[in-house]
């Protein structure tokens, strides 16, 4: 469960819609987790929070449920894809993550 700072912090980086999306996607597993997984892909956490949100909306519009790790995969397999492109052409990760997901949807 996401503590009380913790919100207010997602709050303060993407707004507080994104942020419920947010706290979904994560469920039991603290902010912490998402954060880390950014930084692991030298990448900026409230674009991976945003990103979150993208994917979380997309699995709740389509009924579709997935733990926490396996969406952080989904967005650690997003930014690996994303490598191929040139960095000046590629785009914002909550906008690749669209792309993915209308392009080839979330394996069971």
């Amino acid at each position: 469960m996401m503590e009380t700072r913790e919100r207010e912090r997602l709050v303060a980086a993407v707004g507080a819609e994104d942020a419920a999306a947010v706290e979904r996607f994560l469920g039991d597993c603290a902010l912490g987790a998402l954060v880390e997984a950014a930084d692991a892909a030298d990448s900026d956490w409230p674009e991976w929070a945003r990103a979150a949100a993208v994917l979380q909306r997309w699995l709740e519009v389509a009924g579709r449920s997935a733990d926490a790790e396996r969406k952080l995969g989904y967005l650690r397999c997003t930014v690996e894809a994303q490598k191929a492109v040139p960095t000046a052409l590629r785009p914002a990760l909550p906008q690749s993550v669209a792309r993915m997901l209308k392009d080839h949807g979330f394996a069971e």
